[in-house]
């Protein structure tokens, strides 16, 4: 039992009701949506069986087919959802006609009367000589519109009880009645995919109250009905008959008067199924006082040939159909899924080549195509400015090795990419005074301390290759050099200051640095994948189609 405040999907529960065969009933205030406000009557299917495999898709697809059912005789499913291991399904409340408590009246020990009248229950237990067989005949007209429109969905109650049925006298005092909790008991007697087919409905999650309404509702049922057998339209017949003898032995006034009743009952109510009313419509035409069923929109077919093979094609005609439809469903959900997949990638490949057209490959290592300079370049993603990665030059290495890794930045300048690192300056600890770690903290060194150097880079996107076209350092303070790539005769290659190749008097020329990708171009992978799931979304759409088809062939 939940308390009071617990939130149920869009509604709050106000009160508590009692436990039945098919969950919990409560009292509920809707807290979002259209019906923002109102009460609602919620129940609560038992956990035991909505944590049952496949049982989540069952009730979405039940619930959905329960919201279809309206018109005369039926209390319509106004919402329902699943929230966590809660499914539940909403009704509106009808509020009822309050019953005032006689100052004398002396109930006996341990009996509850009813505070409202709301069922056909409650009335039979307020006030038993109200229902007169006029007033049963509106009841019975109304219940029987219901079923019939039930029925024809290709589904029965099965659970048809005094506790079930809705009543109240209109203004002009015409009863109305509605049958209510439509579905939930085919719902309760869901077995998982893979369950013993032949294992009876365990009922050991049911309390006292839930097992006394399973009971309640058992004498309702024909008495050859197995607790694993699906309901049909002879149980709501059979069901109704019960009905109106519970009634008569309930009901004190002239036998004679419910003479026929009693006939009609004792028809309904037959043991032997094949002896009742063959379909709800017949039951309906034996009613007493009944007239014309036209008026009511009802139709008494002609059975002389098998009378279940309509209702057996109707169920077989639904069944495709959800069938049908859940399988559409799904394809049209992977058409989807794919078609987009397959967009994305396409669309990705295409951003991706525009970039390297006019971009070096980012995060792919460029080295130097000669092997003579121990040079190496890396160029983060960026369109403007990024992260760049080269080598630390042998004169500002601290430790004299060869191959140190540089990180930096880069930036456009001029058509070139500019790559700008710096590095600590090798310190003596006796002269400054102070260790190398003491100058990691925030202000505690200047740019003094760093080695600092820019190189310049030209994109060749014909050979894809990186070409070095200058150097800039601050080797001699005020003084910043000019690093070009020369070579001497026939000497290996070096980075030598711009300004001194004049006076080399032609002996030192400048000779191209180019740098190579380390990588070579493999398979364009976002292309392949987008062209592959855009196959896959042209396979889906062509069997989507085919599935429509067959649902307006099973429709027609």
């Amino acid at each position: 039992m939940l308390s009071s405040g617990t939130r149920i999907g869009s509604t709050k529960i106000l009160s508590w009701l009692g436990e039945g065969s098919t969950g919990q009933s409560y009292q509920c205030e809707a807290t979002e949506g259209d019906f923002k406000g109102e009460d609602f009557y919620v129940k609560l299917i038992p956990r035991e069986i909505s944590e049952m495999n496949g049982f989540e898709d069952h009730f979405i697809q039940e619930c959905q087919m329960l919201e279809q059912l309206e018109g005369r005789g039926i209390w319509p499913v106004k919402a329902f959802g699943i929230m966590k291991w809660k499914h539940w399904i909403g009704y509106e409340w009808l509020e009822g006609e309050p019953v005032e408590e006689p100052e004398d009246a002396g109930n006996e020990e341990g009996e509850v009367r009813p505070s409202s009248i709301r069922s056909l229950n409650d009335l039979l237990e307020v006030d038993p000589s109200r229902l007169t067989p006029d007033l049963l005949l509106d009841f019975m007209v109304s219940l029987h519109c219901g079923l019939y429109r039930i029925h024809q969905s290709g589904i029965a109650h099965g659970n048809v009880k005094p506790n079930n049925l809705l009543v109240r006298c209109n203004e002009k005092g015409e009863g109305e009645a509605w049958l209510t909790e439509t579905g939930l008991f085919r719902l309760s007697k869901f077995k998982p995919i893979g369950g013993d087919e032949n294992r009876a409905r365990e009922i050991t999650f049911l309390n006292q109250d839930g097992r006394s309404s399973l009971e309640e509702g058992d004498r309702f049922r024909p008495a050859n009905s197995s607790e694993t057998s699906v309901p049909d339209e002879s149980w709501d017949i059979h069901a109704l008959g019960k009905v109106v003898i519970w009634i008569l032995e309930k009901t004190q006034g002239n036998p004679s008067e419910w003479n026929q009743w009693k006939s009609w009952a004792e028809q309904a109510a037959q043991a032997d199924l094949s002896l009742s009313f063959p379909s709800i419509a017949h039951s309906m035409q034996g009613l007493p006082g009944i007239g014309d069923l036209s008026d009511y929109g009802i139709k008494v077919d002609d059975l002389s040939d098998e009378p279940n093979e309509e209702l057996e094609a109707i169920r077989e005609r639904r069944e495709r159909k959800w069938a049908l439809a859940e399988k559409e469903n799904s394809v049209r959900f992977r058409r989807n899924m794919t078609g987009l997949l397959g967009s994305l990638f396409l669309l990705f490949s295409l951003c991706s080549g525009i970039y390297l057209y006019f971009m070096p490959g980012p995060w792919t290592e460029y080295i130097d195509a000669s092997g003579q300079l121990e040079l190496r370049y890396k160029l983060g993603f960026g369109v403007f400015s990024g992260q760049a990665y080269g080598m630390i030059p042998l004169r500002y290495s601290n430790d004299g090795s060869v191959g140190k890794d540089a990180t930096g930045k880069w930036l456009r300048e001029d058509g070139l990419f500019k790559l700008s690192f710096r590095e600590f300056k090798k310190t003596n600890d006796d002269e400054s005074g102070k260790k190398r770690w003491q100058y990691l903290s925030p202000g505690a060194t200047k740019p003094e301390d760093y080695h600092v150097w820019h190189d310049y880079l030209r994109h060749d996107k014909s050979r894809e290759a990186l070409i070095l076209v200058k150097r800039e350092a601050d080797d001699l303070g005020l003084l910043v050099p000019v690093l070009v790539s020369t070579r001497e005769g026939g000497k290996k290659l070096k980075l030598y200051p711009e300004k001194l190749l004049e006076e080399s008097k032609g002996k030192i020329v400048p000779t191209e640095l180019s740098f190579l990708r380390a990588e070579e171009e493999g398979i364009n992978w976002t292309l392949f994948l987008g062209f592959g799931f855009l196959l896959a979304s042209s396979i889906y759409h062509r069997a989507h189609k085919k599935l429509e088809l067959e649902q307006e062939e099973s429709v027609v």
